[in-house]
């Protein structure tokens, strides 16, 4: 009798441990509370200038929805057209995110919008692409990258390649259904993606109390496993929001796609001069919640949520559950009827820089392809991560199931921060 009281409350216990509570709310008013604009030169090298939006209506809020838009007015010129880039002043380690899109960057030629999160020193501490894509590619593209040595699922999660599989909605698909609800899992056992239309969504996502373990097969999985401790290569990641145009992945496969070149010669020129090609490239966030369960470390920054938190948020933890049997990309079905393929070799993935120049006539000027450089720090604030590099490497990109011509990726011996 005894050891069956033992058993119950040990079991109790471990319940009652996996439970997720919310940990911050970046919903309604207070959004901005918890995120910082960045304002410098785009690390991707995308013809884009990103500006306080606060200032010029880019950044606007509705009842509890935020909108971060880009400029659909004006020819663009200097570094490029206007958009909004948010990086959270916090940092979590094991988290349940939550998003409620109720509209995204549509399928555009020239856009490259991404929802995603990333730790210091790029790539020492990873990245995650909960939704990402370029142009008009039409399934979401989720990857992870880290430093060498994680593998999962037999794909190398390394830099700017990483380990990606393509499944769920992105960008029209999301609008057409009036949003989604996307959810990323992040615990020891692994990251979890699942991607629903609204009236898809578990009815707990957004709830005070969510469990994960109900919400069936996730859209895609990277299980942690003896060819990657998830929590040795993906620590104190930063939410990051932001819609560039061109660069060195929606601008280098500007040319292998028959419909958005015959719009232009190059992608900056497109980007330039058509500004009402634009105005369907906004993000509207009605809700976005980082839930947490206690067994984690704490993440940084000050942020106002309906927990009240101001400038550290504790415990942030991960579910106690067994690892899903279904965690593997390659088996990953999708309920939303794009079948999932996995890419081995994604494209090129951003690193963070610091500050980069760019020339004065970017449309005189073809970009290099050297990795999609993707600053995730407060970079106002000095946190400026990434490191240089000494690589020369041949790739074959896949984009939206299409694959790119070879593309010969250089880098001298550098130390800037570019990857």
């Amino acid at each position: 009798m005894f050891s069956l009281v033992l058993v119950l409350a040990a079991y109790l216990a471990r319940s009652s441990f996996a439970q997720y509570t919310l940990q911050d709310d970046y919903s309604g008013p207070d959004f901005l509370d918890g995120f910082t604009f960045f304002t410098d030169a785009d690390p991707t090298e995308g013809y884009v200038d990103y500006v306080d939006g606060t200032s010029n209506g880019l950044f606007s809020q509705s009842g509890g929805s935020v909108t971060l838009s880009v400029d659909s007015s004006n020819i663009a010129s200097g570094r490029g057209r206007q958009s909004v880039r948010l990086t959270s002043k916090a940092s979590y380690n094991h988290a349940l995110v939550v998003i409620d899109v109720g509209h995204m960057p549509a399928n555009i030629c020239g856009v490259w919008p991404a929802f995603w999160s990333t730790g210091p020193d790029w790539p020492s501490n990873g990245e995650i692409d909960i939704i990402e894509g370029v142009n008009l590619q039409s399934t979401n593209k989720l990857t992870l990258h880290s430093d060498p040595g994680c593998t999962i699922n037999g794909k190398d999660c390394q830099g700017s390649t990483g380990c990606s599989v393509d499944s769920g909605l992105y960008g029209d698909s999301i609008n057409s259904a009036g949003g989604a609800i996307y959810a990323l899992e992040w615990t020891s056992e692994g990251m979890s993606i699942w991607g629903w239309t609204g009236s898809d969504a578990p009815s707990d996502a957004l709830s005070g109390a969510p469990d994960p373990s109900g919400w069936g097969t996730p859209t895609g999985s990277f299980p942690s496993g003896p060819g990657c401790d998830v929590d040795t290569f993906f620590k104190d990641q930063q939410l990051v929001f932001d819609t560039t145009f061109c660069g060195v992945w929606a601008g280098e496969v500007w040319a292998d796609d028959p419909q958005c070149s015959s719009l232009a010669a190059t992608c900056e020129e497109y980007v330039q001069n058509t500004p009402e090609a634009f105005v369907d490239a906004y993000w509207t966030i009605n809700a976005l919640k980082v839930y947490t369960n206690g067994d984690g470390s704490s993440s940084s920054g000050s942020i106002t949520g309906s927990t009240g938190s101001t400038g550290n948020t504790d415990n942030i933890g991960n579910t106690d559950e067994e690892p899903s049997s279904q965690a593997v990309v390659e088996d990953v079905p999708n309920d939303q009827s794009n079948t999932p393929s996995t890419t081995t070799v994604p494209p090129v993935e951003k690193v963070p820089t610091t500050a980069l120049s760019q020339p004065t006539n970017p449309i005189q000027t073809r970009r290099p392809v050297g990795g999609r450089l993707r600053g995730g720090g407060d970079w106002g604030g000095g946190r400026r991560g990434g490191r240089g590099t000494d690589r020369k490497e041949k790739r074959k990109l896949s984009v939206g199931g299409r694959h790119m011509k070879h593309l010969i990726i250089e880098s001298s011996d550098r130390d800037d921060g570019r990857g």
